[in-house]
């Protein structure tokens, strides 16, 4: 799989080693929100990447939602770049796709197929040169790739995550989690280094009440971590 890797790192190697790279000050407290779980570096980082293997959904009834991306910004920032794949149900029906988001702009999908045990590696660059951003997301399994790109609408990157949890809701709803068995997620590097050394701070999704809605494995490699759905909210 490293040798995969190589696809997306080749190219953007260079500009990591030139960019400023901070210390996280987030230090290693685990955090509770209602829509991510996963882990979040804070700090100055202008690379991330990330392999996943697309989790199947578990449907009953009615609609529930989950999301596994990897992004910048959106911690303690107004603005996120962030591109991943979707596991929903629509009506009791699983749904599956791939999306990308400069917010605030909307979230745009891609219109190839996307299916349950599909490898996929998704990355976020920033050029500090150009001022602007940079994103790729690669279905090895499905054999495509896109690379959406767009200019920054802020300050450089204050913050770099690897999520599993529930897709953007641009009313700020929290949605019902979507039963995604357990996500596995594999070599998430920052700054072309494991995310480990980053010091990222772990995060687990809860409901109102304080209920696990997942839970979230340690770090192993310092590269690797599992998510496995509890409830739906």
């Amino acid at each position: 799989m490293l040798r995969r890797m190589c696809i997306f790192l080749a190219s953007l190697v260079l500009a990591a080693a030139s960019a400023l790279i901070s210390a996280s000050t987030a230090g290693a407290a685990t955090m509770r929100t209602a829509n991510w779980s996963g882990y979040v570096a804070v700090g100055t980082y202008n690379l991330l990447q990330a392999t996943w293997v697309q989790p199947a959904v578990s449907c009953a009834s009615g609609s529930q939602y989950s999301s596994v991306w990897v992004g910048l910004d959106g911690y303690n920032s107004s603005t996120v770049e962030q591109i991943g794949t979707e596991a929903d149900c629509s009506n009791g029906t699983p749904v599956y796709y791939a999306w990308y988001q400069f917010y605030p702009d909307q979230r745009h999908t891609f219109s190839h197929p996307v299916q349950p045990g599909d490898e996929l590696t998704g990355f976020a660059h920033y050029n500090a040169f150009l001022k602007s951003y940079d994103m790729g997301i690669l279905d090895y399994t499905g054999s495509w790739s896109e690379h959406p790109s767009g200019v920054a609408s802020g300050s450089p990157p204050s913050s770099a995550e690897v999520i599993v949890g529930l897709p953007p809701c641009d009313s700020g709803c929290i949605q019902p989690l979507a039963d995604f068995g357990t996500v596995s997620v594999q070599e998430a590097l920052v700054q072309a280094a494991p995310l480990a050394a980053a010091n990222p701070s772990e995060i687990v999704m809860v409901t109102g009440t304080g209920q696990n809605k997942d839970t979230v494995s340690a770090l192993s490699n310092g590269t690797d971590f599992s998510a496995t759905w509890v409830r739906a909210g």
